[in-house]
């Protein structure tokens, strides 16, 4: 009976030794991405998955690609994956519409996309009569352009839009449009095709306090999984510290997701860390996020009346949890 009982107990003291620690469980969580393959703003979930800094707080990420911030905004509000990230404006607008979610941190508050042109469209108001490229109306590529036409007061009938595919660089090289709204490193890749193709708007110049690419979730998963989403934001701000800090380390990750070559990648890096685009922070500012809640009324995105307040629309108590434990960022302050 006595070997029995030995016998039983290193049997289970085996069995422990050999199961998985349970205090090394990881949440899953899992995150939809705009554009596949990602652009390079939306370069920090990548950096944080890839360099482990998810692992690190406990989470194993499920990084999943859409067809845009609207269908990833989408999909988070009807419970298919728990993080969306994607248009700000449009996450504010479905707020007002009553979509019970938040806004937990702006990777990238400042609006990252450029008007790349052709030869002899000098400024703005060169812009009349011209064909301009967009996906369809109502689209990112339409409103952004429609925003570069208002800033020369230039009438939407005194243009030409042109419907083209999601990629916007091989008919603007072919000449089938005169104009196309671009990452910063599709203009690279452009201008390597056409060197007489240039920049005549950056939207963070044209609407500098508009708010860009934000992390949005559901307030209900925000109460069931909050240690979960604060590791998640965490990660995701050291990565965007590393950006900042560490090219070398980060540019095999850059061009591992982007696809593109190093050259190119790295001469886009450079435009975005020097226009600070990134947001090292929260990036959620108050001004920020009522500007641009406010040009989504104007515009007739919102009904009027019905514009959610900032705090409806934000919530910073896990951005402020990872910042208070990271301590306080000593690197560009983006405006």
């Amino acid at each position: 009976m006595m070997m029995r009982k030995i016998v039983l107990s290193s049997i289970a003291a085996i069995a422990l030794i050999a199961m998985p620690n349970a205090g090394n469980a990881q949440t899953k969580l899992s995150v939809g991405m705009p554009t596949s393959p990602p652009n390079l703003v939306h370069m920090p979930m990548y950096i944080a998955k890839d360099l482990g800094l998810f692992k690190e707080q406990g989470l194993d990420v499920d990084i999943l690609s859409f067809e845009g911030g609207v269908k990833s905004y989408r999909a988070m509000v009807s419970g298919d994956i728990d993080v969306s990230v994607g248009s700000g404006p449009f996450s504010i607008v479905g707020r007002a519409r009553g979509a019970k979610t938040k806004l937990i941190l702006a990777n990238a508050p400042k609006l990252e996309v450029t008007m790349v042109v052709q030869k002899g469209i000098d400024k703005i108001e060169d812009l009349k009569g011209k064909r301009i490229g967009i996906q369809q109306p109502g689209g990112f590529a339409f409103v952004l352009s429609m925003a570069v036409l208002r800033s020369g007061g230039i009438d939407k009938k005194d243009v030409n839009f042109v419907s083209i595919l999601s990629e916007d660089v091989p008919p603007l090289v072919a000449g089938q449009i005169d104009t196309a709204m671009l990452h910063v490193e599709q203009e690279m890749v452009a201008k390597s095709k056409r060197p007489d193709l240039h920049v005549l708007a950056r939207m963070w110049e044209i609407a500098p306090k508009q708010i860009y690419s934000v992390l949005a979730a559901k307030e209900e998963l925000i109460s069931s999984k909050r240690k979960a989403l604060e590791g998640l934001v965490k990660g995701h701000i050291l990565a965007t510290r590393i950006l900042y800090t560490d090219k070398a380390k980060v540019m095999p990750i850059l061009v591992k997701h982007t696809g593109l070559d190093e050259d190119t990648v790295s001469k886009a890096y450079d435009i975005l860390v020097k226009n600070c685009i990134w947001d090292a922070n929260h990036g959620l500012s108050k001004e920020r996020v009522e500007w641009t809640t406010d040009r989504m009324a104007k515009v007739g995105n919102i009904d009027k009346g019905k514009e959610p307040s900032y705090e409806d629309t934000v919530d910073l108590t896990l951005a402020n949890a990872a910042i208070k434990d990271l301590g306080a960022w000593k690197g560009p302050v983006c405006p």
